[in-house]
């Protein structure tokens, strides 16, 4: 009953941002917060129902996804990747306006990591939301020196956009400006819309093709992800971990070969240590494979 009760959590955090900031700054937060905090909720509750995390993960990433792709992304026509966060930040430190996909950033990448890690990485992450339903049974670990891949990536979406910007590119005419007349349907922000649909795609199709290369789901993530570096710095300070529950481990390596970030798992927990790795995005797998329950 208990595991029932925490299932609620999410949806009371996603209530109480969504009265927060929908009642202050936009009433279109209580169509975002609320259905993301309910999607996590529901796939706790399907996790512990079905004693499958790997499913309600599954339910859950597909929809929230349909808040950030179908509510923000085409009817509002706001892009939640990296680099229209260098347009947003640029307006931010030219006019003082702190605007809603930075409010994105700072919850989902920058301060939630805080607490709950990269959690979003596995629960809430749209572009995994699709490579998690892939037919791949393999779960092969990527050699370390494609992870460094991601460094260039993340290097190349932040200059992009600062070098437009420097050149003189209308970012304000062409990715932030609104009518502002409270309709759910934007007209506005065209460049914006574009990079969305030309971001997506891309992301899609190298995880797709990724994932298939290296038989891996999660290859995207490991190799070609930007994002993931920049939550890495407050995910290593974060409240929640996977932790040992105190039955010993008996090193049978279950644990490493089901997570789908290629963490030794199996060697925090026989050690007593929490799993202090940057890459854990709290998908449970490990906490359900263990045959003794010491995860």
């Amino acid at each position: 009953m208990k595991k029932y009760i925490y299932c609620i959590i999410p949806l009371l955090i996603g209530t109480t941002l969504s009265a927060a900031m929908g009642l202050t700054i936009w009433i279109g937060f209580f169509l975002v917060f609320i259905p993301i905090g309910l999607s996590v909720s529901i796939g706790f509750l399907i996790s512990i129902r079905f004693n499958n995390p790997d499913l309600g993960r599954k339910i859950c990433l597909s929809i929230v996804s349909f808040v950030f792709l179908i509510f923000l992304g085409v009817m509002q026509r706001e892009n939640m990747q990296i680099e229209e966060t260098v347009f947003y930040f640029a307006y931010f430190i030219n006019t003082g306006i702190f605007t809603r996909v930075l409010i994105h950033y700072t919850i989902a990448k920058v301060f939630g990591p805080l607490i709950w890690g990269r959690g979003y990485c596995g629960w809430a992450c749209y572009t995994a939301a699709l490579l998690e339903w892939l037919p791949i049974k393999e779960n092969k670990p990527i050699p370390k020196k494609y992870t460094y891949i991601r460094i260039p990536v993340l290097i190349i979406s932040l200059l992009v956009p600062f070098i437009l910007i420097q050149l003189g590119y209308d970012y304000y005419t062409r990715h932030i400006y609104s009518a502002a007349d409270g309709s759910f349907i934007e007209t506005h922000k065209l460049d914006q819309f574009i990079w969305f649909l030309v971001g997506y795609i891309s992301y899609y199709i190298t995880g797709i093709i990724l994932a298939f290369v290296f038989k891996k789901k999660r290859a995207f993530c490991k190799i070609f992800c930007p994002v993931s570096l920049v939550m890495k710095p407050s995910t290593r300070l974060s409240l929640i971990k996977i932790k040992p529950k105190g039955n010993k481990c008996i090193e049978c390596g279950k644990c490493n070969s089901a997570c789908p970030m290629d963490i030794d798992v199996r060697e925090y927990i026989k050690n007593g240590q929490k799993v202090l790795s940057t890459e854990c995005i709290f998908c449970r797998n490990c906490t359900h494979v263990c045959p003794v329950k010491a995860v």
